[in-house]
C-alpha cells in the first residue's frame, strides 16, 4: 500500500465515521422532536446499521480495494470523535431548526386548509341541516293544515272501525281464542302450583335434616 492509498484510506474512513455520526444524530433528533414517529425507532435503527455496513464496505473498497487493516477502524473512530467534538452541535442544531421550520410550514398549511376548505364545508353542512329542518317543520305544518278539515272524518272512521270490529269480527274470534286462553291460564296455574309444592317439599326436607342433626 503506497502513501497515496494510505492518505486516501484515512480520508475515506474518517469521513465515513463522521457521516455515520451525523446520520445517527439526525434520525435520533427527528425521533426526539417528532414524538409520534417514535414507533419507527427499531426500523430506523436497523436501517442505520445496514447503511453503516454498506458505507464502510464501500469506503474500504473505494480507498484501498478492500484491504482491511486494523487502523482502518481506528481512523473511522477518530473521524467519529472529531465529528462529535467539532460538528455535532451544528448538525443537531440545524436538524432541530429544519424540523421546526417544517412543523411551522405544516401548521400554516393545515390552518390554511382548515380555513379555506374545512370551515366552508362545515358551514355548508350546517346550512344543509338548517334547510332540512326547515323543510321538515314546514311539511309538518302543511300536514296539519291539509289534514285539519279531515280530522272529524278520520275520527268518525276510527270510531266506526272500532264498532264494526266489536260487533262483527270480535264475536267470531272470541269463541276460538277464549278456550285457548283458558287452557294456557290453567297450565300456568298448574305449573305454579307444581313449583310451589316442590319448593315446600325441599324446605320440609331441610327442616327434617336439621332436626336429625340436632338429635
Amino acid at each position: 500500500m503506497n502513501l497515496w492509498t494510505q492518505y486516501l484510506t484515512v480520508f475515506a474512513m474518517s469521513t465515513s465515521g463522521a457521516v455515520l455520526g451525523a446520520a445517527y444524530d439526525v434520525y435520533r433528533t427527528v425521533l426526539k422532536e417528532w414524538k409520534y414517529l417514535r414507533f419507527l425507532g427499531p426500523i430506523l435503527d436497523f436501517a442505520f446499521w445496514i447503511f453503516a455496513l454498506l458505507l464502510v464496505l464501500w469506503a474500504i473498497h473505494w480507498a484501498n480495494d478492500g484491504d482491511v487493516r486494523l487502523y482502518v477502524f481506528l481512523v473511522m473512530l477518530i473521524g467519529l470523535g472529531l465529528y462529535r467534538l467539532l460538528l455535532r452541535k451544528i448538525v443537531v442544531g440545524s436538524t432541530v431548526g429544519v424540523i421546526k421550520t417544517i412543523t411551522y410550514i405544516l401548521k400554516v398549511i393545515g390552518r390554511f386548509l382548515f380555513l379555506t376548505v374545512i370551515t366552508p364545508l362545515l358551514w355548508l353542512w350546517s346550512l344543509v341541516q338548517g334547510v332540512i329542518r326547515g323543510i321538515d317543520r314546514l311539511a309538518k305544518v302543511l300536514e296539519r293544515v291539509i289534514l285539519w278539515p279531515f280530522g272529524p272524518l278520520l275520527s268518525a272512521l276510527e270510531w266506526s272501525g272500532r264498532k264494526f270490529y266489536r260487533w262483527t269480527i270480535q264475536p267470531l274470534i272470541e269463541p276460538v281464542f277464549k278456550p285457548v286462553q283458558r287452557f294456557f291460564e290453567r297450565a300456568r296455574q298448574k305449573w305454579k302450583g307444581f313449583l310451589k309444592k316442590v319448593a315446600n317439599w325441599l324446605v320440609d326436607q331441610e327442616d327434617e335434616d336439621d332436626e336429625s342433626k340436632k338429635k
